[in-house]
């Protein structure tokens, strides 16, 4: 999904994101196929007000956070918030994809910035 939603990111005005997917995903008959479309669908909906969310928990000017950290969030923050995801679950996704797509230090960003989101967005709904 990352990927997808990645390249969504450069193609949004010409190509929708189920369109996107279609075009990584090799077998389309694939199981999984129809609920990673239905979720890259939300997150793609739900992307300005999921990213008003990590702009008031960054210390970081969050136009100069990299695209590929900030869509790793978006994933985190949509799973803790829409999809009941438990918050160190979310958390602990993220940093691992940091880990493998972004730069070396990336983690401790998304790390910070995902930890004030649960301690204020989402305990405090709980």
């Amino acid at each position: 999904m990352l990927l997808s939603l990645y390249q969504w990111e450069f193609r949004k005005e010409n190509e929708d994101i189920e369109s996107i997917i279609d075009g990584f995903i090799k077998n389309k008959k694939h199981r999984f196929i129809k609920a990673l479309k239905e979720r890259a669908k939300e997150i793609v909906e739900l992307k300005d007000e999921i990213d008003a969310i990590l702009k008031k928990y960054s210390h970081w000017p969050y136009d100069r956070i990299d695209l590929v950290d900030k869509i790793i969030m978006r994933i985190a923050v949509f799973e803790m918030l829409y999809k009941g995801v438990p918050p160190e679950i979310a958390i602990s996704e993220a940093i691992k994809l940091s880990r493998k797509f972004s730069t070396a230090n990336s983690y401790k960003l998304i790390n910070g910035i995902l930890e004030r989101v649960k301690e204020e967005v989402v305990e405090a709904a709980s």
